[in-house]
């Protein structure tokens, strides 16, 4: 075996092996990341496990979402509601209070669904920083400032057992506008109300005290259930405002993105299938070559060493050499024994290797000698 053909076999099988452990690989991450967005969409359609959300979500466990004090209400008698989709006449009942604070967006049909609610005998608590929605539902809203206070003492008596309320201090009505200030002053308020029809508005600047970092600090939890009404009341979120659609689940996520994950999962596939030809039996260690002519020779010496019979070993051998050199020659089918000595000698074979190839061989110089006109009558030697 020459070094080239060594050199193909010892690096062949980890090329291979090196090509399929790659392929392996790819396919897997591609997997882990068809996997990740599938629950990725899945997770952001149905507001997550983990702690985060929208500020001022009922669904949100982070510090400024409202998922505790959703499980304080419920703790204290009501029944809590968490509505997603758009606000539609009619979709809120006349006796609940719902809450709206930070909403990313409110259309005209919720503030008109609303002010309908509103007016039946509902009560809206609605609020939270730069609230662009105001003028929407009065028109004569408080006015919102970003400057508010930690800590709020000047409570109206409606609120009897709360005493301090604390928040983070991102904001404060510095007017009070067509409502009256219930925790603050005219011109530096926390929370304002307003009556309109049967219903009353709660107009809330910093709603953090309602939030999951602050509901258990101060009296911020009395203060929460009282801004609910009495216990049985039912308390709604809409959550439509927070950008939760009706849709749960597969039919939640984006036809954008669920066009995205066909695409990936059929790229994966086309991928898989482009290698299948690589899945079956494993690869051989190398290549099968033919016997090398060196152990060839060696076990046929010894072979022949063990039978003792040089001459009846040799006989096939000898016949071989006369007819090759009678078929080289030009002499007849079965020449007698000088004419295969004239044909040797004009091959120019030795006296010995003529006598090897008309006498019985006995000896190892007949051996070499047959082996050395062997190679001479098979080609190698020229016509004198």
């Amino acid at each position: 075996m020459s070094a080239p053909e060594v050199d193909e076999v010892v690096t062949a099988r980890p090329a291979s092996a090196g090509r399929q452990l790659w392929i392996g690989v790819v396919v897997v991450v591609a997997g882990v990341i068809l996997v990740n967005l599938v629950a990725q969409g899945l997770d952001r359609a149905v507001g997550g496990d983990q702690p985060g959300g929208v500020a001022g979500s009922s669904y949100a466990t982070a510090p400024e979402g409202l998922a505790a004090y959703g499980t304080l209400l419920a703790r204290y008698g009501h029944r809590v509601e968490s509505q997603r989709g758009d606000i539609g006449p009619n979709t809120l009942p006349s006796d609940a209070t719902v809450f709206i604070l930070e909403p990313s967006g409110l259309t005209d049909d919720d503030a008109a669904a609303l002010l309908q609610f509103v007016a039946a005998g509902g009560r809206l608590v609605v609020g939270g920083s730069s609230p662009f929605y105001l003028d929407q539902l009065r028109d004569a809203p408080p006015r919102w400032e970003i400057t508010g206070d930690r800590s709020w003492t000047q409570i109206d008596p409606a609120f009897a057992t709360v005493r301090e309320i604390d928040g983070a201090g991102l904001g404060s009505w510095s007017a009070s506008g067509s409502g009256r200030p219930l925790v603050g002053v005219d011109s530096f308020a926390l929370l304002t109300r307003e009556s309109v029809g049967r219903g009353d508005i709660y107009f809330l600047a910093d709603p953090s005290p309602l939030e999951n970092a602050y509901l258990d600090t101060a009296d911020n939890a009395a203060f929460a259930l009282a801004l609910a009404g009495d216990a049985g009341r039912p308390v709604v979120f809409p959550e439509g405002v927070h950008g939760y659609g009706a849709s749960r689940g597969w039919s939640a996520i984006p036809g954008r993105w669920k066009v995205a994950l066909a695409l990936v999962a059929i790229a994966a596939v086309a991928f898989a299938w482009s290698r299948a030809r690589r899945f079956g039996p494993p690869d051989q260690q190398s290549r099968e070559l033919p016997p090398a002519r060196a152990e060839y020779v060696r076990a046929l010496s010894v072979s022949l060493e063990r039978t003792r019979d040089r001459t009846g070993a040799l006989g096939p051998a000898q016949r071989w050499a006369r007819t090759r050199l009678a078929a080289r020659a030009g002499l007849g089918p079965a020449p007698d024994d000088d004419e295969v000595v004239a044909a040797a000698r004009s091959f120019g074979c030795t006296a010995e290797e003529v006598n090897a190839l008309v006498a019985p061989v006995s000896d190892d110089a007949g051996v070499l000698a047959l082996g050395r006109a062997i190679v001479r009558i098979g080609g190698n030697g020229r016509m004198q």
